[in-house]
């Protein structure tokens, strides 16, 4: 038998939480009212006005879409709900706190494949410190160097939160009302700029139009930065299979997999 521990759903979510350093910042992360949705990606609308004809294959044809289009308050969510994410992935991924008096700063490394996702919490040298990785509605994490790891229901958590991520989908909702909206350049890269007030916040998302990932997020109280996010090292190629392997070998990624009772 292979060395695992069962855990609730509650307790999985539990342990994921836990791997975070600071928990002032997880708290307030938690509260803060960004961190929603279990579904991720966007299906392309059609019959929309203004929005770009998209072929979800291509990523340079989404970007040369978009920059077609005069962007505004008017009609950025639905060249937003145009843009899809790619199939596969990798990136880093930072969270600051801002408080007075300093900030705190939060970095992991997100790998998506095949419907797995894996999330490396970073230690402040940049090496792995925890682990935590979806596999369809399951959930496994670990320690760094450990020979085992926990396994539970991934339940209602989602990828994104995992990660820390917002998830930029959120201001196609009913109700979300933009303030502005843009067109922006950030490393390069085209970005739609989108601003809008949520539960005492005003958040700035920067969407990227060539891979259809958020770039950027920055959440303010008043004139205040409270909160920013940024997305770096992103790559589409295929992350590499042995990622995707437990502790104890198990490989989560084709025919080879093992039986891990």
């Amino acid at each position: 038998m292979k060395p695992y521990k069962n855990l609730s759903t509650p307790m999985v979510a539990a342990i994921g939480a836990a791997v975070l350093v600071g928990l002032l910042f997880l708290s307030y992360v938690l509260s803060s009212g960004v961190l929603h949705r279990k579904d991720t990606g966007i299906v392309l609308q059609s019959g929309a006005e203004n929005t770009p004809t998209v072929s979800s294959g291509s990523q340079l044809l989404t970007a040369q879409s978009v920059a077609d289009v005069t962007i505004g308050p008017d009609n950025a969510q639905k060249v937003i709900a145009s843009l899809t994410r790619p199939e596969a992935y990798s990136c880093v991924i930072e969270n600051t706190l801002y408080y007075t008096g300093g900030s705190s700063t939060l970095r992991c490394h997100q790998y998506m494949r095949d419907n797995l996702v894996r999330t490396d919490w970073l230690t402040e040298a940049g090496a792995v410190q925890s682990t935590l990785l979806r596999a369809g509605d399951t959930a496994y994490t670990w320690e760094n160097g450990s020979t085992t790891f926990y396994k539970g229901t991934w339940g209602e958590f989602s990828d994104d939160s995992a990660a820390m991520l917002p998830t930029y989908e959120d201001v196609l909702d009913e109700g979300v009302v933009l303030s502005s909206a843009g067109r922006q350049d950030i490393d390069n890269e085209p970005c739609i700029m989108v601003q809008f007030e949520q539960e005492g916040y005003r958040c700035v998302y920067y969407v990227s139009a060539a891979s259809g990932l958020l770039k950027k997020a920055a959440f303010y109280q008043s004139e205040t930065l409270v909160r920013q996010v940024v997305v770096s090292n992103l790559k589409t190629e295929q992350p590499e299979e042995t990622l995707f392997v437990l502790p104890n070998g198990q490989k989560l990624l084709g025919e080879n997999t093992q039986d891990d009772e």
